[in-house]
C-alpha cells in the first residue's frame, strides 16, 4: 500500500480548503478515512490534525467552503468540526506535540498513521500499513485502551466493519484489562457502539469477541469484565448465527415481511434469552440494561415483547391473536422464534411459519388493524346507555371478534353488540 491510493483525497473540496487555510503549516489527514480508502471501502467523515492555529484554520475553512463550524473542545487538544452539505471533517490542533506522539494516542495501528495531502508523504510509526496488509487489528501502544475504555467496544465493531480482519491476541488481552472501565463511559456512547454491532449481518462474530473480552454476558448482567456462565455465550452465538437462515425462510414466503423484520431487535432479544434463567428471567435483565442507558426505550420494549413469546402458534385462532398483538413486529417475532428454535434443535418452527405467513398475506390488514365498523355513539344508541366504560368494552368485543375472524361486516358487528345488550 502506498500514498498513490490516497491521492484522490487531495481533490476533496474540504481537503483543498484545509491545505489553503493551513497556508504551508503542517496538516495531515489521519484515522479511518485513510484506512478505508486504502482498503477500497467507502469513505465518509474526515479527520485531520494541524500543528497550531487550529481555530484560525477552522474558521478560514468554514468561510471558504462554506461549512458550519462546531467547537468540540477537549481536555488536551482543541478540536473543531466542520459540517458541509456532503462531508464532516474533524480538525484537531496538536499544537507543539510531535506528530508521532499524536498518533500514539490512537487506539489501533490501522488508525495510527498520517498522510500529508500537500506532499503525499505517509507517516506510519507503528506499522499500521503492514497491519492493513495482514488484516489484523493491533493496539497502537500498551495504553491504547486506558484513556478511553469505549475503545474496548470498538475492537469488535471494527472487526465486523473491516472485511477479513482478526484481532491480535495481545490486543485482546489489553482490551480485556480495560473491560471493567466500560461502566464508566457515558451510556449513550456504549449504546451507539453496541447498536452498530447488532445491526451487522455477522453480529454473532462481534458477540463472540465481546465474550472474549468478558463483556458478554457481563455487561448485560450488570457486571462488565466478569466472565459469565459458560452456556450463555454459545447459546447466544448459535442463535445469532441461525437468524439469517430464518430470514431467508421468511423471504421465500413473503419478501415484504422479511424486509420488515428488525434484525437488531431480534438479536437483542436473543442475547437476553440466552442469559441465566432464560426468557423467564430476561425481562428483568433487559429492564436493568435499559435503565442503565444501554438500550433505547423503544428497542427495549420491542425486545421485551419478543421475549414473552415461546413459539410460533399452531392453531388458526392463536395465529390471529399473535398477528394482532404483535402488529408490525410480527415478522421480527417470527425470525426471533426461528433462531431460538434452531438453537434448541426444534423442528416445528418451519411447519408453523407457512400457515402464519399465508394468514398474514390473506387477511393481514384486517387482523393487524381491523377497520372500525361501529362508533361509540352508535353503540350507545343500540344499547341505550350513556358514554362510559361499557361502550369501550363493547367496541373492544367487536374488535376481538374481527381479529378472530367472526365479524367482517357492520351487520355482524351489530349482532355482537346486540348479544351484549341481551346479557
Amino acid at each position: 500500500m502506498s500514498s498513490r491510493h490516497l491521492r484522490v483525497l487531495a481533490h476533496h473540496r474540504a481537503v483543498r480548503a484545509l491545505i489553503a487555510a493551513a497556508a504551508g503549516a503542517p496538516c495531515h489527514l489521519v484515522g479511518g478515512v485513510l484506512r478505508d480508502r486504502l482498503l477500497g471501502l467507502p469513505t465518509h467523515d474526515l479527520d485531520a490534525v494541524v500543528a497550531g492555529r487550529g481555530r484560525e484554520i477552522a474558521e478560514r475553512m468554514a468561510a471558504a467552503l462554506p461549512a458550519r463550524l462546531v467547537l468540540l473542545g477537549g481536555k488536551e487538544f482543541a478540536a473543531y468540526r466542520l459540517v458541509g452539505d456532503d462531508f464532516v471533517l474533524d480538525l484537531w490542533d496538536r499544537a507543539s506535540m510531535a506528530l508521532d506522539d499524536d498518533l500514539a494516542r490512537r487506539d489501533l495501528t490501522v488508525n495510527s498513521f498520517a498522510w500529508q495531502p500537500s506532499t503525499g508523504e505517509l507517516i506510519d510509526p507503528f506499522g499500521g500499513l503492514a497491519d492493513l496488509e495482514r488484516r489484523v487489528l493491533r493496539a497502537t501502544t500498551e495504553a491504547s485502551f486506558t484513556g478511553d475504555p469505549l475503545r474496548v467496544l470498538r475492537v469488535p465493531r471494527l472487526a465486523l466493519q473491516l472485511p477479513g480482519f482478526t484481532v491480535g491476541p495481545r490486543t485482546l488481552a489489553l482490551a480485556r484489562r480495560s473491560a471493567a472501565d466500560v461502566a464508566s463511559v457515558a451510556a449513550e456512547r456504549v449504546r451507539d457502539e453496541l447498536a452498530r454491532i447488532l445491526v451487522h449481518p455477522e453480529a454473532h462474530r462481534g458477540i463472540a469477541l465481546l465474550a472474549a473480552l468478558d463483556l458478554y454476558p457481563g455487561l448485560w448482567l450488570g457486571h462488565p469484565s466478569e466472565p459469565g456462565p459458560g452456556a450463555a455465550t454459545p447459546g447466544a452465538v448459535s442463535a445469532l448465527e441461525a437468524l439469517p437462515a430464518c430470514c431467508l425462510e421468511l423471504r421465500a414466503l413473503d419478501v415484504a415481511a422479511a424486509d420488515a423484520a428488525d434484525l437488531a431487535t431480534a438479536r437483542t432479544a436473543l442475547l437476553f434469552a440466552a442469559l441465566p434463567g432464560g426468557p423467564a428471567a430476561a425481562p428483568q435483565h433487559l429492564e436493568r440494561f435499559r435503565d442503565a442507558g444501554y438500550a433505547a426505550h423503544r428497542a427495549a420494549d420491542d425486545a421485551a415483547r419478543l421475549l414473552r413469546r415461546a413459539a410460533l402458534p399452531r392453531a388458526d385462532l392463536a395465529r390471529r391473536r399473535f398477528l394482532h398483538e404483535l402488529g408490525t413486529l410480527w415478522p421480527t417475532a417470527a425470525v426471533y422464534l426461528g433462531a431460538r428454535a434452531a438453537r434448541d434443535g426444534a423442528a416445528e418452527w418451519r411447519a408453523a411459519l407457512r400457515p402464519l405467513v399465508e394468514l398474514a398475506l390473506r387477511e393481514g390488514e384486517l387482523i393487524l388493524d381491523p377497520p372500525r365498523l361501529l362508533t361509540g355513539e352508535e353503540v350507545q344508541r343500540m344499547l341505550g346507555i350513556p358514554p362510559g366504560p361499557a361502550v369501550g368494552r363493547a367496541l373492544a368485543e367487536v374488535k376481538k371478534a374481527q381479529v378472530e375472524g367472526r365479524v367482517r361486516t357492520r351487520e355482524e358487528a351489530e349482532a355482537v353488540v346486540a348479544r351484549l345488550g341481551a346479557v
